[in-house]
Order: C-alpha cells, then sequence, then structure tokens
C-alpha cells in the first residue's frame, strides 16, 4: 500500500501567499475607509452650512440686521464658518463657508476642503417698500 499524500507538491509553492496578500492590500483597504470617512464628513459639512446659509437669509428677509443673520448662521453651522452678505435691490445673498482640516498628523494631514452653502431670499413686501420710499 502506498502512502497517500497530504498536499500536492504544486501546492508547497504558495504556503504563506495569503498572508503576503493580506500584508499588501490591508493597508489600501485603511487608507480608502479612512477618505471614505473624511468625505462623509465634508458631506454632512455640506448640508450644515446650506442650512445656516438659509437661515441666515431668512432673518435678513425678515428685515433683521447683518450681524443677526451671522449669528443664526453661526448657531446652525459651528462657530468656524466665514458669512458673506450682498443684497441686490430686494434680494438678499448669502455665502457660508467652512473649511474643513482632518487632524494635524496622520495620512490625511496638510488636506483641506472647503464647503460653501449659498442661498437666496427677497426682502418681504414691506421692507421692499420702505427701501423703494427712502432716498
Amino acid at each position: 500500500m502506498t502512502p497517500v499524500p497530504t498536499r500536492s507538491s504544486r501546492l508547497r509553492g504558495d504556503r504563506g501567499s495569503v498572508t503576503a496578500e493580506t500584508a499588501v492590500v490591508l493597508p489600501v483597504i485603511v487608507v480608502l475607509a479612512v477618505v471614505l470617512a473624511f468625505v462623509g464628513l465634508a458631506g454632512a459639512q455640506q448640508v450644515r452650512v446650506d442650512a445656516s446659509a438659509r437661515a441666515a437669509a431668512r432673518e435678513l428677509a425678515r428685515g433683521e440686521d447683518e450681524a443677526a443673520a451671522a449669528s443664526a448662521a453661526r448657531q446652525a453651522a459651528g462657530s468656524a464658518v466665514d458669512v458673506s452678505v450682498s443684497r441686490d435691490g430686494p434680494w438678499v445673498h448669502v455665502e457660508v463657508t467652512r473649511t474643513l482640516r482632518p487632524a494635524a498628523q496622520g495620512m490625511l494631514a496638510g488636506l483641506e476642503v472647503e464647503v460653501t452653502g449659498r442661498a437666496v431670499a427677497r426682502l418681504e413686501p414691506q421692507l421692499v417698500a420702505a427701501a423703494g420710499a427712502s432716498p
């Protein structure tokens, strides 16, 4: 009776190849996961700055001053935002910008992403009439 080999001779050269392939692929997967998490954070911040621009535009359309509008924007999106306001006749334009920076150390160090939200609102009719009547 001849002994049955437990492994074929052609498989002996593949020993440890799964470990080597995992060692190569695992860092790529980790980097991809970190980048996807940062993209998700940027998407969430985009929604927040859009909402804060709308809140500021509503404040201005109701007749509040620019300081109150900027305060409303910062309340909605956080204090680290830049708020700019412009007017065009009966229309107010608000732009809210936030710069996202990952941790100072790590694989995404030095990366900056700027998210911007814009909103336009028409002044209330009584404000438009008052602006038109003033010299």
